[in-house]
């Protein structure tokens, strides 16, 4: 950002507020489409505001259209995972695709749980693809979030520019 800020003239919290009103307007989860889907739903850790502040994000991913359906962050609990469960609940999910943790199979209905790590593959590679874009998500980084509201954000952007939409609507942006 300061990079950008220097080359535009502006202050870094310029472009930080530029960034911030992008993501705000581009804020969108998909709708129910009325179809069956099948869900690879998955979490990955994030430092928040510290080294030992994890939080966790939570996905799902419809794994015919490859549509990021929703996300959020929380904690890694029954109680996030039950609330996960209900905020998809007008989708028409099939089947869930989950890594084996015993949490889920308590949560989610056995006729509609496939707990194995060869079926959550395109969500893994979603997530290597979010600690590429971003380098608050990378594994390894020195860098941790000051806010839950700024990594919502950004996984608005990444879901609206990357995974649901293209890299050519941010283009058409600064036309």
């Amino acid at each position: 950002m300061r990079r950008m800020a220097f080359l535009l003239r502006v202050s870094p919290q310029a472009v930080l507020t530029w960034i911030r009103d992008l993501a705000t307007a581009s804020y969108e989860k998909p709708e129910p489409t009325g179809r069956t889907i099948v869900l690879q739903r998955d979490e990955m850790w994030h430092d928040l505001k510290n080294k030992r502040g994890k939080l966790w994000i939570w996905k799902a991913l419809a794994r015919d259209t490859g549509q990021l359906v929703d996300w959020e962050g929380g904690r890694r609990d029954k109680k996030t995972l039950k609330k996960r469960v209900e905020r998809l609940a007008p989708w028409d999910i099939q089947m869930s695709c989950m890594d084996k943790w015993a949490t889920s199979a308590s949560v989610i209905p056995q006729d509609k749980l496939l707990q194995s790590k060869a079926t959550t593959h395109e969500i893994a590679r979603n997530h290597c693809r979010q600690r590429h874009w971003f380098g608050r998500f990378k594994r390894q980084s020195i860098l941790v979030s000051k806010s839950q509201e700024r990594v919502d954000l950004t996984m608005a952007l990444f879901a609206k520019f990357w995974v649901n939409g293209n890299q050519d609507e941010l283009l058409s942006l600064l036309d």
